[in-house]
């Protein structure tokens, strides 16, 4: 499949709340299917490949989860699926008839995916300054997602650069990598800003609990949204609190869906629902006091109301001076056939 970026596709972040189990995988497949989302996206990595048993670090975040004793190479050695465990997803996933696609974190698991016939390849905001990967990345002949969270613009810049020197196909996906982020902190002027500097679509990997930061976006301009998805929000692991639930995660899309309706074309014309209101609120001309044949009408005589039919105000000036051709009551709605040189 090809992402329409002018038309509104949201991701179902899947992430890790899986917990490492296919299980609640393929139910979190069946949830993204239920909350009408148009893609599922999880992570697929390698762990002796991306952490260090002893010197990777837990971000702030993962210390208020329940996970908060182990180290960061155990608790993501527990969330690794494995590469048969992905035919599985993706297989639920055709059935289903969502689009499954996966973030790798090394070019192993890049390789993988591209075999399992992902039709976008996604790169985290850990990725941003690792610019042999995202080259890497960019010619496996796919789109790519870029996300970029937690970097300056000159980070953004290069690794955007590298990307498309290998010309592929990009998406920029804007990102504040806080779990969850803070709303007064999402800073969403640079989704237009993001439009205008690479001529690429942007979108929004939203980390905010609830939906304002998407409908704000979605008035900037971004048209592709990632959210995370949880089948229980008290459930232990690491993302499952700046995740939104089956049920949230439905009123999430559906709220999206019917803004973006509601953007329309910025072609100005009267739309059908107000063609009754137009036909009872327009104003027009209207003689102001009865009129006899062969008077010559002046802007004393006429008065502007709403009766429904007539001739626009705008058409005063071609009326005044001509003579009255037959009697005319007050509130006539006048018409040129009323009157001659």
């Amino acid at each position: 499949m090809r992402m329409d970026t002018e038309q509104l596709f949201v991701i179902a972040e899947a992430g890790v709340n899986h917990n490492g189990r296919l299980p609640l995988a393929l139910e979190l497949v069946d949830a993204a299917v239920a909350a009408g989302c148009d893609a599922i996206k999880f992570q697929t990595w390698i762990t002796d490949k991306v952490y260090s048993r002893s010197r990777s670090i837990k971000p702030d975040y993962q210390f208020a989860a329940e996970t908060a004793l182990q180290s960061e190479y155990e608790l993501v050695r527990q969330l690794e699926l494995s590469f048969d465990d992905f035919r599985t997803i993706k297989d639920r996933c055709d059935r289903r008839g969502i689009a499954f696609f996966s973030t790798p974190d090394e070019i192993d698991s890049a390789n993988f995916l591209v075999e399992l016939g992902v039709p976008f390849i996604k790169t985290g905001s850990q990725e941003v300054t690792n610019l042999p990967f995202l080259r890497q990345v960019a010619r496996l002949g796919l789109p790519v997602i870029y996300s970029t969270g937690a970097c300056t613009l000159a980070e953004l810049k290069a690794g955007a650069e590298a990307i498309l020197r290998e010309s592929a196909e990009l998406i920029i996906l804007h990102c504040v990598s806080a779990y969850p982020a803070p709303l007064e902190q999402m800073n969403l002027m640079m989704i237009p800003a993001l439009r205008s500097m690479f001529g690429v679509p942007v979108g929004l990997s939203d980390h905010t609990i609830r939906s304002e930061a998407a409908h704000a976006a979605l008035a900037l301009g971004a048209r592709v949204f990632e959210k995370h998805l949880t089948l229980d929000r008290q459930m232990s692991g690491p993302d499952h609190k700046a995740s939104l639930d089956p049920p949230a995660m439905k009123d999430y899309v559906d709220s999206l869906r019917a803004l973006c309706s509601a953007l329309g074309d910025g072609q100005k014309r009267i739309m059908p629902c107000e063609e009754n209101t137009r036909l009872a609120f327009r104003r027009y001309i209207v003689a102001h006091r009865d009129l006899r044949a062969g008077e010559a009408l002046t802007e004393h005589d006429v008065c502007f109301k709403k009766v429904g039919q007539g001739l626009e105000p705008d058409k005063l000036a071609m009326l005044i001076g001509k003579r009255v051709t037959v009697d005319l009551a007050v509130d006539t709605p006048l018409a040129f056939e009323m009157f001659s040189d």
